[in-house]
């Protein structure tokens, strides 16, 4: 089955189904209502068959000779030469939209076959009316074969068709599904509701968009809506403002009603124009796109608007306590990495990373992978965090507890120890004299932890820590007779310290004169 859909165009969708002796048929199609269920099925009263020009899809799945693709002697072949164990023809197109074609299926098997493991066939051809018609057969056994025709454009049919996956539930791949959440929407000045073509139905609006002046207007609230965030209004002295905040972030913009200002933590972004009506504010539609990066278009001969909003979509199902020093899970989600783990406690810190990573069975690498990975715990509740990596925002935050105790946090090196046969031996004192006997300690606000070390092959060593997102300045540590002494004095108030010894700059190879490797981390906790 596919797992996408067409642009079914300001419509819902219907689909018709039926099995057969060895298999199913389907036919989907538009509807400008929404359709019951007992109509959808293929053997319903004729009244029920959509028109043609309703229809934009049929899907078959059966033996070779129901459901194979004949390609007809007249065709062409603009694309395929076996190796990827598909062909492309074309049937009665002009030149340039066979050279159009042939560029287009190029792209295409790039990336390998448009069928995960199968091999088939792709046949366009044009009727009399200059209306083209796509076609797909294929088969992963030889046996049974899949046919598929769309009678839309060419990129809904490429995008479906490379879409098409084996019947197993991607969900239940790994312990976190973390996978992009594309949503397109459709809008029309007048109209008091948006289209969401994916998932088929309308949404209604805090007001119908309106064109002034060329410009096309939304309502704020909807705005925020479609981010998938919400706005708060405020009082202020030279007027009402509104600050408009997407999931993940804070008060990450400012509108000043007054006078169309938006400013982002302080700073003035822009002046926009403002329509009020009925009580309700609109602000332009390249809101949007200038100040949020949507992709937004206007068609203004036909006043459609749409927009793109790239998101997430995640869940989980993961023990929510665990007992050793390290969570281990598995993630489901696109190529990438389009993201970084991180456990909350310690911010966004380097220490995240994959073990492993592999596709789910039948699905391509550049599409999907499981990736197995793994981030440090420390004592008490903790939170493995996933983040954007572009855009730094939160997607989800998992709560997790541990059973663990101070003595099983170790000394972390990252492998970085083979720097000049380094074997030190560390230990963290508090001011108090309580000895810790691993990597983490834990004092009270003002008090110290005193680092002591022997087997330091260096002459000195650099230590820095990280407490949130702030990173200190790194501070030199001298070494004599290869021990090391070094009290240290957290000042940013209660929180987790993650403090790093480097090695002097310039040491390890390839990495320039000023650089410097980390060498191990250790975690101090004011309480």
């Amino acid at each position: 089955m596919p797992t996408r859909l067409p642009d079914s165009g300001w419509r819902y969708y219907g689909m018709r189904s039926q099995l057969t002796e060895d298999g199913y048929k389907l036919t989907a199609y538009r509807s400008a209502k929404a359709v019951p269920a007992e109509t959808m099925l293929l053997g319903a009263e004729a009244a029920a068959v959509p028109a043609a020009s309703d229809v934009l899809y049929r899907l078959a799945a059966g033996h070779a000779a129901e459901a194979g693709l004949a390609v007809p002697a007249s065709a062409k072949l603009v694309q395929g030469d076996g190796t990827v164990g598909w062909k492309f023809w074309s049937s009665g197109a002009d030149a340039e939209s066979e050279e159009q074609l042939s560029r287009k299926f190029a792209a295409l098997v790039k990336t390998g076959a448009p069928v995960s493991g199968a091999t088939g066939t792709v046949l366009v051809t044009r009727a009399d009316d200059g209306k083209l018609t796509y076609s797909a057969s294929w088969t992963n056994d030889g046996r049974t074969h899949y046919s598929f025709v769309g009678y839309g454009s060419l990129d809904d049919f490429v995008s479906m068709l490379t879409s098409f996956r084996p019947v197993i539930n991607l969900f239940d791949a790994a312990d976190i599904v973390l996978l992009p959440d594309d949503m397109q929407l459709n809008l029309q000045p007048g109209r008091g509701s948006m289209f969401v073509p994916y998932e088929n139905r309308f949404v209604s609006l805090a007001k119908a968009p309106l064109v002034k002046n060329g410009t096309a207007f939304l309502p704020l609230r909807d705005i925020a809506r479609i981010i998938g965030g919400e706005i708060q209004y405020v009082a202020e002295g030279s007027g009402n403002a509104v600050y408009v905040s997407r999931n993940g972030w804070q008060n990450e913009l400012k509108l000043r009603l007054s006078t169309g200002d938006v400013f982002r933590k302080g700073e003035k972004l822009a002046t926009v124009p403002l329509v009020v009506q009925e009580g309700t504010t609109l602000v332009p539609l390249r809101f949007m796109s200038d100040l949020y990066g949507l992709p937004v278009t206007y068609d203004a001969a036909s006043q459609a608007i749409t927009v793109h909003r790239a998101n997430w979509f995640t869940n989980h199902a993961v023990p929510s306590v665990g007992s050793g020093a390290d969570y281990k899970t598995s993630v489901l989600s696109v190529g990438g990495p389009p993201f970084t783990y991180s456990n909350g406690r310690l911010g966004q810190g380097p220490v995240w990373g994959y073990e492993q990573r592999k596709p789910p069975l039948g699905y391509n690498s550049l599409k999907y992978q499981v990736y197995h990975v793994g981030v440090p715990l420390l004592p008490g509740d903790n939170s493995f965090v996933l983040r954007d990596m572009q855009t730094k925002r939160v997607i989800d935050s998992i709560p997790l507890r541990t059973t663990m105790t101070a003595a099983d946090v170790p000394f972390r090196t990252d492998g970085a120890m083979l720097a000049d046969g380094l074997k030190p031996d560390l230990r963290l004192t508090g001011s108090n004299g309580k000895s810790w006997p691993g990597g983490y300690a834990e004092i009270s606000d003002g008090a110290a932890v005193d680092l002591a070390g022997k087997g330091w092959s260096y002459d000195y060593v650099q230590l820095s820590y990280r407490f949130g997102e702030l990173e200190s300045k790194r501070v030199q540590i001298p070494v004599k007779d290869g021990t090391l002494a070094y009290r240290l004095i957290p000042n940013k108030g209660p929180g987790t310290y993650e403090v790093t010894l480097y090695t002097p700059p310039g040491i390890m190879p390839g990495m320039g004169e000023k650089a410097a490797a980390p060498l191990v981390r250790f975690v101090v906790v004011i309480l």
